[in-house]
This record gives C-alpha cells, structure tokens and sequence, in this order.
C-alpha cells in the first residue's frame, strides 16, 4: 500500500470520529450557548434594556451567542435549539408564549399581571420573569419611611391589578395602616373612584395597570389627589415628572442587567429561579409637589439609601 493510500485510509476512519465529536459537542446542552432575545420593540426603555442585557451576559460569558429577534417576526425555528429564550415587553412574552418553545424562556420588562396571563403550553417547558412590579412590601416600606404621619393608603383597581391590590392591603394592614380602596372595570369609573377613596386625605398607592393609569388618565388623577389633598406614589419616573410626591421604579438599564445575570447562570447550568421582583430601584421625589403640598420630605437620595439598608437588614 503506498504512502499516499495509507494517509487516505486513515482520513477515512478518523474523521467520521472528529466529525461525530464535534456533533456530540454541538448537542450538548452544557456547551449550547445561544439566546434568542425577542423583543416588543427597539425603542426608549426596550432599546436600553437590550443594550444592559447584552453588555452584562457578555461580560459574564464572553461565548455567548445573542440574537435579537422582533416580536413580529419571530417563528419557532428561530427559538429551536437555543439554550435560553428571553422577551423583552409584554408583546414579545405573549407572542413566544403563543409559538410554545419548548426551550427555557425568561421574561423581562413586563408586570406579573401580564406574566400571569400568559398561555401556557402543553409542552410544559420552564419559564420565569422578572416583573416591573415592585413589591408590596417594598412600597409601603418607603411610604413609612418618608410619610410616617400618613396614617391612610388609597387603592384602585382592575380585572388586571387586584392580585396587586390585595399585597398592597395586606402589606399595609401588617404596617398598621388604614386602606381605602375601589375595584373599577374601566377608566370610565376612575374619577369616582377617586372620590370615593380620598374623602378622607390618603396616600394613593398608583398600580401599574394600564386599563387605569395610564397616559390618557395621569393628569386627572394626579390633579384630583391634590385637590384632595392627597399625595401619590407613582411606578415611575414620568409619574413624578408629572406631579407624584414619591415613585418607586426600576429602571430599564437596572431590569437588563438582572435579567443579564439570571441569564448567565442558566449558561452555566443552572436552573431558571422563580419568576422575582426587580431586586435594584430608584426612588424618584418631586420637592415642587412636596413644598406646595407643605409636606416635608427627604431627599430621594436619602430615601432609597435608608430602603435599600432595612431591605438588607431583613433576614
């Protein structure tokens, strides 16, 4: 057999192994490092959450593959074979849960009551999210911390936000406070209900349901609680722009870069954790609201300092 027959010979038996190991190599989940992103948008507070969650899970995994992928075009041969799903928004949650990959899925950006309503799928495959909510606790917390002489919270609610409300009241009941709420089924009934659970000057605890408060309803709700005398928690930073005391939010950069690190341990096999609150804030003051309103306040800077310590003093 010549030189060259041999070296042909052995080509023949030794590649179908490397080729078979590469195989094994790509199949294995272990080494699987790709995540398809699937987002409601590339705008404003969508584009700055893919911006942190990138910077973040390359920086932890540096072979990690990230693809972004638009809700409206998405299918689910782009979902196949990745290691990890995550949605970015509302749209983008309910658009993969309508695909039903069969891979894990992390959702992001988006309010538990939209988590919660999400489809679930026969293939029964592992999800979890991380909320925009903040949690109950968390808000009457700073509520005592900053207004400790406001003896009454003021809440109202939806189809969408009553799992929110009752937290909200059984957190307050625990800090002895007193809760003035109303359940209404449209926008429509949004100016009674503000009447109603005012009549006495309260904190209005605003909840992230956009059937209630939402762009077209900010200004009279905001308008009517201090008529009434009532200062308002917001969920956002545009809410305290706009004319609420106090907000309490997470911002889209804080949300990407949990979510970005929720992510890397998948890649590096663990399990998804259960669906969580954001676990980094801001607390936002507006001073023009608190002076004409004659509240004294702290400065938000101080504020979410003294949350974040009782926060880590908890066991």
């Amino acid at each position: 057999m010549s030189f060259r027959h041999l070296v042909l010979l052995l080509l023949w038996c030794v590649l179908p192994c490397a080729w078979n190991g590469v195989a094994a190599h790509a199949a294995n989940p272990a080494t699987n490092l790709s995540v398809a992103v699937v987002t409601s948008s590339i705008d404003g507070p969508y584009r700055e959450t893919l911006q942190a969650l990138r910077r973040g899970l390359l920086a932890a995994e540096p072979d990690a593959t990230v693809d972004e992928l638009a809700t409206s075009t998405v299918t689910a041969a782009d979902l196949a074979h990745r290691r990890l799903v995550i949605t970015v928004g509302t749209q983008a949650a309910q658009r993969v849960a309508e695909l039903g990959p069969t891979r894990p899925v992390l959702h992001t950006l988006l309010p538990a009551s939209a988590f919660e309503r999400l489809p679930r799928t026969t293939a029964g495959n592992p999800r979890t999210a991380i909320f925009l909510d903040q949690p109950a606790e968390r808000q009457i917390a700073l509520l005592r911390i900053a207004l400790p002489d406001w003896p009454r919270v003021a809440l109202i609610s939806g189809g969408n936000s009553e799992p929110l409300a009752g937290r909200l009241r059984e957190a307050a009941l625990a800090h002895h406070l007193l809760v003035r709420e109303a359940s209404i089924e449209s926008d429509g009934d949004l100016y009674a209900a503000l009447r109603q659970v005012l009549a006495e000057p309260a904190v209005l605890v605003a909840l992230p349901d956009a059937g209630i408060f939402n762009g077209n309803t900010v200004q009279n709700v905001l308008l009517t609680a201090y008529r009434y005398r009532s200062p308002v928690l917001g969920f956002s930073a545009a809410y305290v722009r706009a004319g609420a005391l106090l907000g309490l939010y997470s911002t889209p950069a804080q949300i990407g870069a949990q979510t970005a690190a929720v992510a890397a341990r998948v890649l590096r096999g663990e399990r998804l954790p259960a669906p969580a609150a954001p676990n980094q804030f801001e607390v936002g003051v507006n001073m023009n609201v608190a002076r004409s309103m004659g509240i004294t306040l702290r400065t938000a800077q101080e504020l979410g300092t003294e949350l974040q310590r009782r926060e880590r003093s908890q066991p």
